[in-house]
């Protein structure tokens, strides 16, 4: 959902900040360490309650501040009642309020302001191991299968409960008991992920298309269990029970899980360029955020931060010209102003004012 008004205190570099942002795009320029992709952290903070730069958040405090805060004013609209959010953070932990009321689950914020990044470490989502393109798969789950997260956490209170059986050499029947529930959990885990994959590996050619990027090659997307494709989980937990109690953990299952990228049949991380990658990582972040962008109760936010390390001019402009066709709301770093008729502000020395 779009946020009507952004305040920010005690966030890094930045000053006490008032932001009025557009439904459309908002673009924050000014110098490198001016303090833009700190507005944009601060956005990704009220709704995943962490920072995407660093993991301590006593680096994200101000130097002067004891703690931070967010609030974000979601707009409403004909059908839906704008709400008021908050996150306070400081040393000791995070205290967050929802309309009025104080909330401790992180997963309402994600609910009520869905957020896709795309920022230029994003090619890791290539480059690295099953682990991000897993996380990139369950957070769209999230968003579109009201089911999903009740059957993730089951599966995984389940998988910790029969890893930790395993370390104290526990018997055979007792794990038997254990791998039903792990395996009802896991089997609809996978069924979702694979349906999710088949449909967005469809968007992703399809916005390809539109978008015109130069790709080495046709995209393939393959989602892979964790597991030999011919067993059943069933099948490939009872088959590696015997390693598992040798090594004290699971080895199958939807938390080995991956989704495979291809370019012609090649993988995507050994036979891309790095430039190729960070290409890929663009047009799978934007079909995620306009796959999303199809669920009307709480449209998703684009934080789309210094966009020139990740695309060249001639992608930039299609893309930005694309977005502007959204019409949903999308925030730019940018170390210049823009030409195109969108809300700007200059960011200098953690200082923000509108540019008319």
């Amino acid at each position: 959902m779009s946020l009507e008004h952004l305040s920010i205190r005690g966030f890094r570099n930045l000053a006490s900040v008032d932001l009025e942002p557009s439904s459309g795009i908002n673009w924050l320029f000014g110098d490198n360490g001016a303090g833009k992709t700190s507005v944009l952290e601060a956005i990704y903070l009220l709704a995943r309650g962490r920072s995407f730069r660093s993991a301590q958040i006593g680096a994200v405090i101000g130097h002067s501040a004891e703690r931070l805060m967010v609030v974000g004013h979601l707009m409403s609209s004909p059908d839906r009642e704008g709400v008021v959010m908050g996150v306070e953070r400081d040393e000791s932990g995070w205290r967050g309020r929802v309309a009025g009321a104080d909330c401790s689950r992180i997963s309402e914020f994600a609910a009520r302001l869905p957020v896709v990044l795309l920022e230029p470490d994003s090619h890791r989502l290539i480059s690295d191991g099953p682990h991000m393109r897993r996380q990139y798969l369950d957070w769209l789950l999230f968003h579109v299968e009201p089911n999903y997260l009740p059957v993730w956490q089951r599966y995984q209170k389940m998988l910790r409960q029969r890893n930790a059986a395993l370390k104290t050499g526990a018997s055979d029947q007792l794990l038997d008991a254990l791998d039903a529930p792990l395996v009802a959990a896991g089997e609809i885990i996978n069924e979702m992920r694979a349906e999710r994959t088949h449909e967005l590996s469809v968007a992703t050619e399809s916005l390809n298309d539109t978008l015109g990027l130069r790709l080495p090659g046709a995209i393939q997307m393959v989602y892979r269990k964790g597991h030999a494709a011919e067993l059943s989980l069933s099948e490939a937990l009872a088959a590696s029970r015997q390693k598992d109690q040798e090594s004290g953990f699971t080895r199958a299952g939807p938390h080995r899980a991956d989704l495979v990228l291809r370019f012609d049949g090649y993988p995507a991380a050994q036979e891309s360029s790095r430039g190729q990658q960070k290409l890929l990582a663009t047009l799978l972040l934007l079909a995620k955020w306009q796959f999303l962008a199809e669920q009307p109760e709480h449209p998703p936010v684009l934080l789309l931060d210094d966009p020139v390390s990740e695309l060249d001019q001639a992608h930039l402009r299609q893309v930005i010209a694309w977005l502007e066709a959204q019409q949903k709301q999308v925030w730019v770093t940018s170390t210049e102003p823009t030409e195109r008729p969108v809300k700007m502000f200059h960011v200098e020395q953690g200082e923000i004012r509108s540019v008319v």
